[in-house]
């Protein structure tokens, strides 16, 4: 396969992953912030989906959410991320069955529908979101049933599982960042919560653990639970089986670089303890993700042939 082809697979699959992770996110976020939940600041959640910036008024938890989803202007928001998850799988159709095409089509329809972005604003926004999360299962079940098992299935599978281990960590250390900061240990519980939420990993929590909710347990499913798949660990695990398949197709030297990278950064999440403070915790978060990103560099060196 053309390195090339390769990196729009690769990147078609990180925005389709990015996308729907955003999308549980502010779906949680919303649902709290109707219930009372104090623990959500929408200037907080505009800051972090505008790099850093601050929004020059006050704004409303509708007002965020329609920069978030809409907003071609703003470059993370949910309709940037269709547009190039698109534009890559076009440069890569011939690798791509037609049904996997015609998915990501029909999301570019839907998100560009006026229709929707009104509904933000004068409707219920979780109906949006809810349509829009759907849209993803279905594209995740297109994937599954219809591309054949070959290269490019790998890289998909590659770009999805990186994507997923930078979203977690990132929602992770928001997440512990947060609860350092509010008052009671009552919204602590409610804020861990709802991140079990966000994450998709209330219902397997509560199968787990009897009991009320113990941020330890939850850092440690979200770290160490490998029948978990947003856990980090599940994460590295899938992500070096699908590198493993690229061996026979690729230059000996090549993969002995991706195979120490994802080797070294599952032993630095084995080798470290769960039962840390909240500094440490963050410190461990840090180097995952340092590490994570020096994987993504070698693909880029090694087999995508990105330099810069």
């Amino acid at each position: 396969m053309l390195s090339r082809v390769a990196d729009n697979i690769f990147w078609m699959s990180r925005y389709m992953e990015r996308t729907n992770v955003q999308l549980r996110i502010l779906r949680t976020y919303y649902i709290a912030s109707q219930d009372g939940v104090p623990f959500v600041k929408w200037d907080d959640v505009f800051r972090y989906y505008n790099h850093g910036k601050a929004p020059e008024k006050t704004m409303n938890a509708n007002e965020v959410l329609q920069f978030i989803l809409f907003d071609k202007e703003n470059d993370s928001s949910v309709v940037n991320n269709i547009f190039r998850a698109r534009e890559n799988a076009r440069s890569a159709q011939d690798h791509i069955t037609k049904e996997l095409w015609q998915c990501l089509n029909d999301y570019y329809h839907l998100i560009r529908d006026a229709g929707l972005q009104k509904q933000v604003f004068s409707g219920d926004p979780v109906t949006i979101l809810d349509q829009l999360i759907k849209q993803c299962m279905l594209y995740y079940g297109v994937v599954d049933v219809s591309m054949f098992r070959s290269e490019g299935f790998n890289y998909l599978n590659i770009g999805k599982f990186i994507e997923r281990l930078l979203q977690s960590i990132t929602a992770l250390k928001m997440q512990i960042t947060r609860i350092d900061g509010l008052a009671t240990d009552g919204l602590s519980t409610v804020s861990w919560r709802y991140f079990l939420v966000s994450i998709s990993g209330y219902e397997y929590y509560l199968k787990a653990n009897s009991g009320s909710v113990k941020p330890d347990l939850i850092f440690k499913q979200a770290l160490y639970e490998m029948h978990f798949p947003h856990s980090i660990a599940y994460g590295l695990n899938q992500l070096n089986r699908y590198a493993q398949r690229l061996k026979q197709d690729s230059k000996e030297e090549s993969f002995e670089k991706i195979e120490f990278a994802i080797g070294k950064t599952a032993a630095i999440l084995k080798y470290n303890s769960s039962d840390l403070s909240v500094d440490t915790q963050l410190s461990l978060l840090e180097l995952v993700e340092e590490n994570v990103i020096n994987v993504v560099q070698s693909f880029n060196r090694y087999y995508f042939g990105i330099t810069s």
